[in-house]
């Protein structure tokens, strides 16, 4: 089976990964720091396989920053790809959802801990099993045991978004194939991920701000942060445009799409307005968001902060660790990983034609945020998902003593 979005794939450690010595010569990078691993030459290797059109890598830390790109963003024009390509960021746009969430709660506009029937309307709630055990941080931290929407009957959600390729699709669209469906499990009983509980905040926040909440994004978020490259896909104005993504369907007859044959999904994904996936950004623009969440800042309160990554809101997790004996957490719309000692943030995205990596490590102030022009596609997820470890390894250094 295809992956459904927002699942990424467990990272598999390999003890055969040697780091290259330090030298950067490619014209397409910015270099202000010696580290012990030539992050230029691992990208030019890893789009010199023939499942990944091109990539983008930021690596920014208190000693200096590396920024590069290898491949094409468009590979039918053979358009270089751009250090600073804008391109749909799937899940790891979860956290600025979340973000927003957790603002309005602060300003008492809504309560994270209020059951889900004081925003939504009584036909809805019929419709969600267990809805009435179901608060709205539930939704966000993947406690609330909602069906998943991606995994109604035979690809049901994929073939309706790929048939009406010029239509925007908001929240209300994905949540249509929720609806009705049995649940997961009862609230609080484990963690599951499921991008439904994100389409049902998306309806959530448009009947407490009485409009989509891409304009509160941008006053409270964006802006402030200076995310100057990032909008709401699907909602606002696409500029700067966004890069093409390429998904090929390698053994699925059943899809929507040709098997063997690449396709252009910037069109599709474009028109994709939905909070559990809403942003399309570069690379420094979601390096910027994500350490804003973890750091002090004027934009982020501490009360904000506690909400989304304290201690006594983080619920033990699974999914897209990136040590197996990693210690292991989900907060509001961003994990947590300690392994020895040493505690960094993350998430990730996948969507058709794209695939997203970022992640932040407070020791040493390092920000790694990672683009791929590819992604559903098992052959683009593994590398991308091994070229972002040894990236991540290069600064932790853990994989030695596993």
């Amino acid at each position: 089976m295809l992956k459904w979005l927002g699942k990424t794939l467990l990272i598999t450690i390999f003890s055969n990964l040697s780091f290259s010595p330090s030298g950067f010569s490619a014209e397409k990078s910015e270099l202000t720091v010696r580290t012990p691993i030539d992050y230029q030459n691992l990208l030019d290797e890893l789009v010199n396989s023939k499942h990944i059109p091109g990539a983008v890598l930021l690596v920014d830390t208190s000693n200096g920053r590396f920024i590069g790109s290898a491949g094409y963003s468009d590979k039918i024009k053979k358009i270089k790809m751009p250090i600073n390509a804008v391109m749909p960021n799937g899940s790891a746009g979860k956290k600025l959802t979340a973000l927003l969430v957790a603002m309005l709660h602060e300003e008492g506009k809504l309560d994270l801990d209020a059951p889900i029937s004081a925003y939504l309307e009584k036909k809805m709630l019929k419709q969600i099993e267990h809805s009435e055990k179901m608060a709205l941080r539930k939704l966000l931290n993947h406690t609330s045991g909602i069906f998943e929407y991606n995994d109604a009957g035979e690809y049901d959600f994929y073939k309706a978004q790929f048939s009406q390729p010029d239509k925007a699709t908001t929240d209300r669209f994905p949540l249509s194939f929720a609806l009705g469906q049995p649940a997961e499990f009862e609230p609080d009983e484990r963690f599951g991920y499921s991008n439904t509980g994100y389409t049902l905040t998306g309806i959530i926040l448009e009947n407490v701000l009485g409009e989509h909440p891409a304009k509160a994004i941008r006053n409270k978020i964006l802006n402030p942060l200076g995310m100057t490259s990032s909008y709401l896909k699907g909602v606002e104005k696409p500029k700067p445009e966004m890069i093409s993504g390429y998904f090929i369907n390698t053994y699925e007859s059943s899809f929507p799409t040709p098997l063997n044959v690449w396709v252009d999904t910037k069109d599709i994904i474009g028109t994709t307005a939905t909070m559990d996936g809403p942003l399309a950004s570069n690379v420094d623009d979601m390096a910027a968001l994500l350490k804003a969440i973890v750091t002090k800042n004027n934009v982020v309160t501490e009360d904000v902060r506690e909400q989304m990554i304290g201690g006594k809101h983080l619920i033990n997790s699974w999914g897209a660790r990136f040590y197996r004996n990693s210690a292991f957490h989900y907060g509001l719309g961003v994990w947590r990983e300690t392994v020895n000692n040493k505690t960094f943030y993350h998430h990730g995205g996948t969507e058709f034609g794209y695939f997203t990596q970022n992640i932040y490590i407070p020791d040493g102030d390092v920000s790694i945020t990672a683009f791929a022009n590819c992604g559903v596609n098992d052959h683009c997820e593994e590398e991308f998902q091994d070229f972002t470890f040894e990236v991540l390894d290069s600064i932790l250094k853990i994989r030695s003593n596993y």
